[in-house]
């Protein structure tokens, strides 16, 4: 009951606060405006982050216990908030950002290491000192998942939909973890009735858009999220399954940096060549582009479940 209560809340404000919020950032010229990259032709407000922000943060102030290590995912989570909301008003250099969003990772990795070193020694023994090379892959984990939620984010609805997909993969494999579990989870609850409220705003044709702001806090809060649905489980196996649910934004991030290197160009270098850029560009409409690709997020977020489900009754 408690995590419908949290999803339903967190649905409420964000419902209620979107048109209000699309209304300020228009006002303010708070807009993304139509470039040679852009599949939309009219400026949208593209504050979208604080919309997500708002109604997660007051549903978790109501439902989710706020101890030490909640704290810190949160106090990481605003920073990237902050971060995205400066980048989309000045449009960072795309290092610059990524250097910055180390540190929230940082902080994340810090404030759950007892809970990862207990896992690594355990659950990794057997590798040794290899094992503890687990916390520079945790943290390029989540640097790297936050910015292909960002990446993905081309077309109306993509990355807010291929956010809610995972949210509820891990919803439903995190009630078969370890309870001490329970408070991510809510948190996942929070985030994803947020996710669904905005989604009605946001799908084609948009209202309103996630901006950086948006589309890195969701991404940074799901690759916490994940490794601690992995670490909790106690089943290293399961590491298979954060990266089956996300696979099509890992792949899209993957073939980016692959085609930047093979063209010699920088490979945080913005380009119009990402799948939904490709399937667009072969005739598809932007309402189906995006069916399409949410359509095979939830094949891998079903398998990656079935799997969950199979590891963990085992």
């Amino acid at each position: 009951m408690v995590f419908a209560l949290t999803a339903f809340t967190a649905f409420f404000i964000s419902y209620i606060i979107t048109p209000f919020i699309a209304r300020l950032a228009k006002k303010q010229d708070f807009v993304d405006k139509p470039g040679y990259r852009k599949v939309h032709d009219n400026a949208i407000p593209n504050l979208g982050g604080i919309v997500i922000f708002f109604g997660f943060l007051l549903s978790a102030l109501f439902f989710v216990p706020f101890q030490e290590q909640i704290k810190a995912f949160l106090a990481g989570s605003i920073i990237i908030l902050l971060l995205g909301i400066v980048d989309d008003i000045v449009d960072l250099k795309p290092l610059n950002k990524f250097i910055i969003q180390l540190a929230p990772a940082l902080l994340f990795i810090i404030y759950h290491q007892d809970t990862i070193n207990q896992f690594i020694i355990q659950k990794l023994s057997q590798f040794t000192i290899f094992g503890f090379l687990l916390y520079p892959v945790l943290i390029l984990w989540m640097v790297g998942i936050t910015n292909s939620i960002n990446l993905i984010d081309g077309l109306d609805g993509l990355a807010a939909g291929i956010s809610i997909i995972s949210l509820v993969t891990f919803l439903i494999i995190g009630f078969l973890v370890d309870e001490i579990y329970l408070p991510y989870n809510l948190l996942n609850a929070a985030l994803l009735g947020s996710m669904i409220a905005f989604f009605r705003y946001n799908f084609y044709p948009a209202q309103i858009f996630l901006g950086d702001s948006g589309s890195t806090f969701s991404g940074f809060l799901i690759s916490g999220s994940a490794i601690l649905l992995v670490v909790y489980s106690k089943k290293p196996i399961l590491l298979l399954i954060p990266v089956l649910t996300l696979a099509l934004p890992i792949t899209d991030t993957l073939f980016a940096i692959w085609r930047r290197y093979k063209s010699h160009t920088p490979i945080f270098q913005a380009d119009r060549s990402h799948l939904h850029h490709r399937l667009l560009d072969r005739g598809i409409s932007h309402r189906n582009v995006v069916l399409i690709l949410l359509a095979l997020n939830c094949i891998c977020s079903s398998l990656a479940l079935s799997l969950a489900y199979f590891l963990l009754k085992n």
